[in-house]
């Protein structure tokens, strides 16, 4: 998921110098490589590469070689970092990425994870067909849902962060589901169109609400625990692009969408939405990534190809930097503690 938010609703490195090692070794591979995870700690200017396992037999094993698909911030300690890849299961570090471990969730895509905000301890992930729980912070999972549907996958699920009874999931079919007794019992409380989110997100001032924000299909409010629904893609702009969402940054001074159309802000709620203005013609490249300083709306970063876009004054201005990989950055986020540090993700081109 490719996405952050500052509130707690969700809990939410150019190359890692390494003297007196022979050599480094990436999971899946004898050579290293220019992706993975990279760090930022003086706001963009530079990036390290950030993939430390360990050492085995004399070799560093490395997460240079991953597709990472979701950063979580442990709410209580921001050095605490989950991160959900493609295919090599859910990861975690406890020093701002210096070094990682695996969780017992060791392979498998893992897009979307949810830290319960009262006890992080506490977690959920979606997995093919299921939703899993673990409550020691990954160390075992527990199947706390399986859908009923063999053709349909569960895509995102999502803890309250007010009420951590209050669970929410989704299936790729559409099915909106709910549970109120920590995801013992599910109620499907409505069903949308066939669907991938980027984001469900609950916020903290209305735990009763639900807003789901789509790849393709638009966006949505659910209120009452999903008892109204109110679709707010047609508040989108009207333009090729505009409801085709890459990323989405949920903020305390407004919500900014990442989108095959351009940089998009609502201040409403999602009632109306500004176009902010970056170096690239709207409609003529995507836009992968959006990260908002969590103490500052006018300091955004935004990234298309290998190059990270970044504005102290809105959009007004803009300057560009390149990052250190040929590889498309996925993940775009602010460390929520720090204005300073940033942290990317990179894709792993499969081969076919």
């Amino acid at each position: 998921m490719k996405i952050s938010t500052w509130s707690k609703l969700s809990l939410v490195a150019v190359g890692l110098l390494l003297t007196g090692q022979a050599c480094s070794i990436s999971l899946g591979s004898s050579a290293r490589q220019d992706g993975g995870i990279f760090r930022s700690d003086d706001h963009g200017k530079t990036w390290i590469q950030k993939n430390f396992v360990r050492v085995e037999k004399k070799h560093n094993v490395l997460l240079d070689d991953v597709t990472g698909r979701i950063l979580v911030f442990d709410p209580k300690d921001s050095t605490h970092i989950y991160l959900g890849t493609l295919a090599n299961g859910i990861w975690e570090t406890k020093n701002s990425g210096d070094q990682w471990t695996p969780t017992s969730l060791r392979a498998g895509a893992y897009e979307s994870l949810s830290l319960d905000s009262l006890n992080p301890q506490v977690m959920y992930t979606a997995a093919g067909q299921t939703v899993l729980k673990s409550i020691n912070g990954g160390q075992s999972w527990t199947t706390v849902y399986t859908e009923s549907q063999p053709d349909q996958t569960v895509s995102y699920a999502v803890v309250n962060p007010v009420n951590d009874r209050e669970v929410w999931a989704i299936t790729s079919g559409g099915k909106v589901l709910f549970s109120d007794d920590y995801a013992q019992r599910w109620t499907l409380v409505h069903k949308l169109d066939p669907l991938l989110p980027r984001l469900l997100y609950i916020p903290t001032d209305a735990p009763s609400k639900l807003y789901i924000f789509s790849r393709t299909n638009g966006s949505f409010q659910a209120d009452g625990h999903g008892q109204t629904w109110t679709d707010l893609t047609k508040n989108l702009p009207v333009q090729p692009g505009a409801t085709d969402v890459r990323a989405v940054q949920i903020h305390p001074q407004g919500w900014f969408l990442a989108t095959a159309y351009g940089l998009l802000k609502s201040t409403d709620l999602g009632a109306t939405w500004t176009t902010i203005p970056t170096l690239i013609t709207t409609g003529s490249v995507p836009l992968q990534n959006v990260a908002v300083n969590p103490e500052n709306s006018q300091d955004i970063f935004i990234t298309t190809n290998q190059r990270l876009h970044h504005t102290i004054d809105g959009g007004a201005t803009w300057s560009v930097i390149t990052l250190p990989t040929a590889r498309l950055p996925v993940l775009l986020t602010f460390d929520p503690s720090q204005p300073d540090r940033l942290y990317v993700a990179t894709f792993k081109q499969q081969k076919k």
